[in-house]
């Protein structure tokens, strides 16, 4: 009894859930760290298309699925050896399973590679999954002339109902193994609009430890080593078992020994390949490959091209002239075999004697000298030394919540231990530097970083760890995370630290330009408790900033943004002639806060430039020349192309400059809205108790209240049709004397109007003579044909539903959704004239749904 309770126990704290916040890097950025679940050496990671983790392990010869919240993974695939997984051992199916001891034999990687059919969720018929795994060993030969396994590919079918991998077609199990650089990386990308199973082939280790005299076959066409294979997702009409997976149009087809002479080989000259990414906006297919002594590199991989190894490694900058990609004597010792690599006497040369089909790395990291590389070649004992790291995984960001990474490059870093950043340039050919930087670490640690994946919400990044321990470096002396032996870890992006009162976010992130003379929808946020008390961004859809909050405390819950610039000169209240910034934004959050909050507004330089160089239409100056000149003031407006409604000045805290492209505005405010930027020396409309209307029949009743203090000696009433000319169609005078008055008046007929909306003002003159304006009131009408009507629509949250009713009685309004299942019904008594309900769609998710009104039917989008 006592043993069951330890074990338990101990089980208990090995699978329990570990959450921390933790910086991740000199961007600042600040994530929460979970550990999800502790496996056997995980070598891939997917972000699958049923929305489960499927992870490889490289030891355990074993797939699993994984939930992203966490819980203990569970097995979908078995091929260890003597493993009952696919049938007894006297069935077909346990010809598939591994056929050595690990332990007696140890290949470099393993269960490894791992790939999903794309139309697995949308085709029942097509839930493939496809696996690369070292299959057997076949010899090691004496004099270090290498350890030789061979490795294949399996394409299994997932069973929905037993949940496990079955049926398993063997694509290719003659691919060439050994104990170093087998790659085995897999990824599924089209060709011309047809998708296909790329493998990356490593060069087996040649001319290094102990495959030192084996040779390099990278530069040979006939070989699968050092190579990138294309095979067919399905067989197609070839008559070999195994030829029937090879594309006819490979470009090495004809080239190789193998009968009918089908080659698997799309592109050569790799070492040891061991990252994928496919980006498909740009539709270009990179790769990420170990260098030798420094240079690991990304390549842009295309069909036929050749990338140089052993001849050619990284750029073409000559730090390899008068080296070889291994060390010149194996342990340092010139008894022992001469490594089987050649000499380079000039990388130029080399590239020229390859020809047209060479093709040059796009990034080459940590190039070391020409000196450097030699003493390297000449006198190192083992990698330990090497300024390589041994790039893992890789994946491309297309996401756009986390500031400034879209369509960056993500590589796991074995040596190193963390997780490593590279920024493509637009066209997705070349890196450009990040604030300075060449690339950018995250989650530095003692563990060796094998792979990543992103899930779709682009906050989420997980991260598989080998079971064994960096083997140099900075992060595993100066790690940032916990080490965490074969951990399967969830990294979901928090914000931003604070620096005294404000954002530590870098400045060189861009500040969101915004769709000209349109209301852009930004991406929304979730402040809780895991982020209440940091900086957190809000982005749009290309990762440009457009503000931060601080919620000091408070839990927002999902925060929506919208905002609006305009095209052309700077905008001007027609009432008080101020003119105020090109730049608006309409924050909302679920939960207003209940206590003081600060938020940073990010505007350009040219628009700060353009308002202070601005003039009026009376010809006057704007009122700004320095950046403290400009407010931040808000209101209760809806994203638009004008100021509309009463404004309120927030309490500014800084105004400062944001790198070379901008500013940022902070304030202390109580509650979000719509925030505007305006002069401080100049007043936006005016206050009243209320100013509201409706329509009534085909009338329109306004009305309005004041306070004694602000009575003043008349009002005037204005309307437009398009919310900026503005005509008076009736003056009412001013009531002294009272606590509180309350104005109406009814303006006729507006059904008239050519417009679906009627818009009002106050202008009014007080006793001292000051004139002064008034928020703006809408009314609408086209719920006088309609019946009714929903605004927003799109909502990000509960919505209002207008009714308009010829006649007093009762109403039944439905919602509905896309099924056609009713959620709820409901029966509200309506006035003659316009009648307002608020319709509870906070809580249901995001889609589309349909109110239907008597004979009506309204759709309505739940953001």
């Amino acid at each position: 009894m006592k043993k069951i309770l330890f074990f338990l126990l101990v089980s208990f704290a090995f699978f329990q859930r570990i959450d921390a916040q933790v910086v991740a890097g000199r961007m600042n950025e600040v994530f929460l760290k979970t550990d999800l679940d502790t496996l056997s050496g995980p070598w891939e990671i997917i972000w699958g298309p049923d929305d489960s983790l499927w992870i490889t392990e490289s030891k355990g010869y074993t797939a699993r699925k994984l939930h992203p919240n966490g819980g203990n993974a569970r097995i979908v695939l078995n091929v260890m050896r003597g493993s009952t997984f696919l049938g007894n051992t006297t069935t077909s199916d346990s010809t598939f399973n591994m056929k050595f001891n690990l332990g007696s034999f140890n290949p470099q990687g393993g269960f490894a590679g791992m790939a999903i059919h794309p139309e697995y969720k949308t085709n029942p018929a097509k839930r493939f999954v496809y696996v690369a795994y070292v299959w057997k060993y076949d010899s090691t030969r004496t004099g270090a002339r290498g350890v030789f396994y061979r490795n294949t590919i399996v394409r299994f079918t997932y069973n929905t109902t037993s949940g496990r991998l079955q049926n398993p077609v063997a694509l290719c199990d003659t691919l060439p193994g050994s104990s170093d650089h087998n790659s085995q990386r897999m990824i599924i990308a089209p060709v011309n609009g047809v998708p296909y199973l790329f493998y990356a082939s490593g060069d087996m280790g040649g001319g290094q430890f102990g495959n030192t005299a084996r040779p390099i076959k990278s530069q040979d066409s006939a070989s699968y080593e050092g190579k990138i294979l294309r095979f067919n997702l399905e067989p197609d009409g070839d008559v070999g078992l195994l030829d029937r997976w090879i594309p006819d149009d490979n470009p090495y087809n004809g080239t190789s020994t193998r009968v009918p002479g089908e080659s698997a080989v799309w592109a050569s000259g790799m070492r040891n390949n061991q990252g994928f990414a496919y980006d498909s906006v740009r539709n270009i297919l990179y790769g990420s490959s170990h260098g030798p002594f420094s240079d690991d590199e990304i390549d842009i991989i295309e069909r036929g091209r050749n990338y140089g190894h052993p001849l050619v490694v990284g750029r073409l900058d000559g730090n390899y002239n008068n080296s070889r990609v291994a060390t010149r004597w194996e342990n340092n010792n010139s008894s022992n075999p001469a490594t089987s690599a050649p000499l380079i006497v000039s990388e130029a040369t080399n590239a020229a004697l390859i020809g047209p089909s060479f093709k040059e790395a796009i990034y080459s990291a940590y190039a070391a000298s020409q000196a450097t590389v030699n003493n390297l070649y000449l006198t190192s004992p083992n990698n330990a030394g090497w300024p390589s790291e041994g790039w893992s995984g890789m994946e491309i960001y297309k996401g756009s919540q986390i500031p400034g990474w879209k369509n960056s490059l993500f590589m796991a870093s074995l040596k190193w231990g963390r997780i490593v950043r590279t920024q493509t340039n637009a066209a997705g050919t070349a890196m450009i530097p990040i604030n300075g930087f060449d690339t950018v670490s995250y989650f530095g640690g003692t563990n060796r970083f094998r792979d990543l994946a992103i899930s779709p919400n682009g906050r989420d990044i997980f991260i598989v760890m080998d079971s064994s321990t960096t083997s140099s470096g900075p992060s595993a002396s100066n790690p940032v995370v916990d080490g965490c032996r074969g951990c399967v870890q969830k990294y979901t992006f928090l914000g931003y630290q604070s620096l005294g009162d404000t954002s530590r976010i870098p400045r060189a992130i861009p500040i969101a330009k915004g769709i000209l003379n349109q209301c852009e929808q930004a991406n929304f946020i979730v402040i809780n408790s895991t982020n209440n008390n940091i900086w957190v961004p809000i982005t749009d859809t290309l990762g440009n900033v457009i503000a931060e909050i601080r919620a000091n405390g408070n839990n927002l819950d999902t925060v929506w943004t919208s905002f609006y610039v305009k095209n052309g000169v700077v905008r001007e209240v027609p009432t008080t002639r101020t003119l105020y910034l090109n730049r608006n934004v309409t924050i909302t959050p679920k939960v207003q806060p209940s206590s003081a909050v600060s938020i940073r507004l990010y505007i350009l330089a040219s628009e700060y430039d353009s308002l202070r160089s601005a003039r009026n239409s009376l010809g006057q100056v704007s009122g700004v020349s320095t950046l403290n000149d400009i407010g931040v003031y808000k209101n209760d407006d809806v994203c638009g192309d004008v100021l509309l409604n009463l404004t309120q000045a927030a309490s500014m805290t800084r105004r400062q400059t944001f790198g070379a492209q901008g500013y940022y505005l902070q304030a202390n405010i109580n509650s979000f809205s719509t925030f505007y930027f305006a002069p401080t020396s100049r007043t936006l409309p005016i206050h009243l108790l209320t100013f509201n209307g409706n329509l009534v029949g085909e009338d329109a009743a306004l009305q309005w209240s004041v306070d004694r203090a602000s009575t003043p000696a008349q009002f005037e009433l204005e309307r437009s049709v398009n919310g900026r000319d503005f005509v008076r169609v009736a003056s009412v005078e001013g009531v002294s004397g009272a606590i509180k008055k309350d104005y109406q008046y009814r303006d006729a007929r507006i059904t008239a109007l050519a417009t679906d909306i009627v818009y009002y003002r106050l202008y009014t003159t007080d006793q001292s003579g000051e004139k002064k304006y008034s928020n703006i009131v809408r009314v609408y009408l086209p719920l006088i044909t309609k019946g009714a009507q929903v605004l927003p629509n799109p909502t990000a949250g509960d919505a209002t539903l207008l009714i308009y009713a010829k006649a007093a009685g009762n109403k039944q309004y439905t919602l509905i959704d896309q099924q056609g299942r009713v959620i709820w019904k409901r029966e509200v008594p309506v006035q003659v004239g316009q009648n307002q309900f608020t319709l509870p769609m906070e809580k249901l998710s995001p889609g589309l749904y349909f109110i239907q009104v008597d004979q009506q039917m309204i759709k309505v989008i739940r953001q």
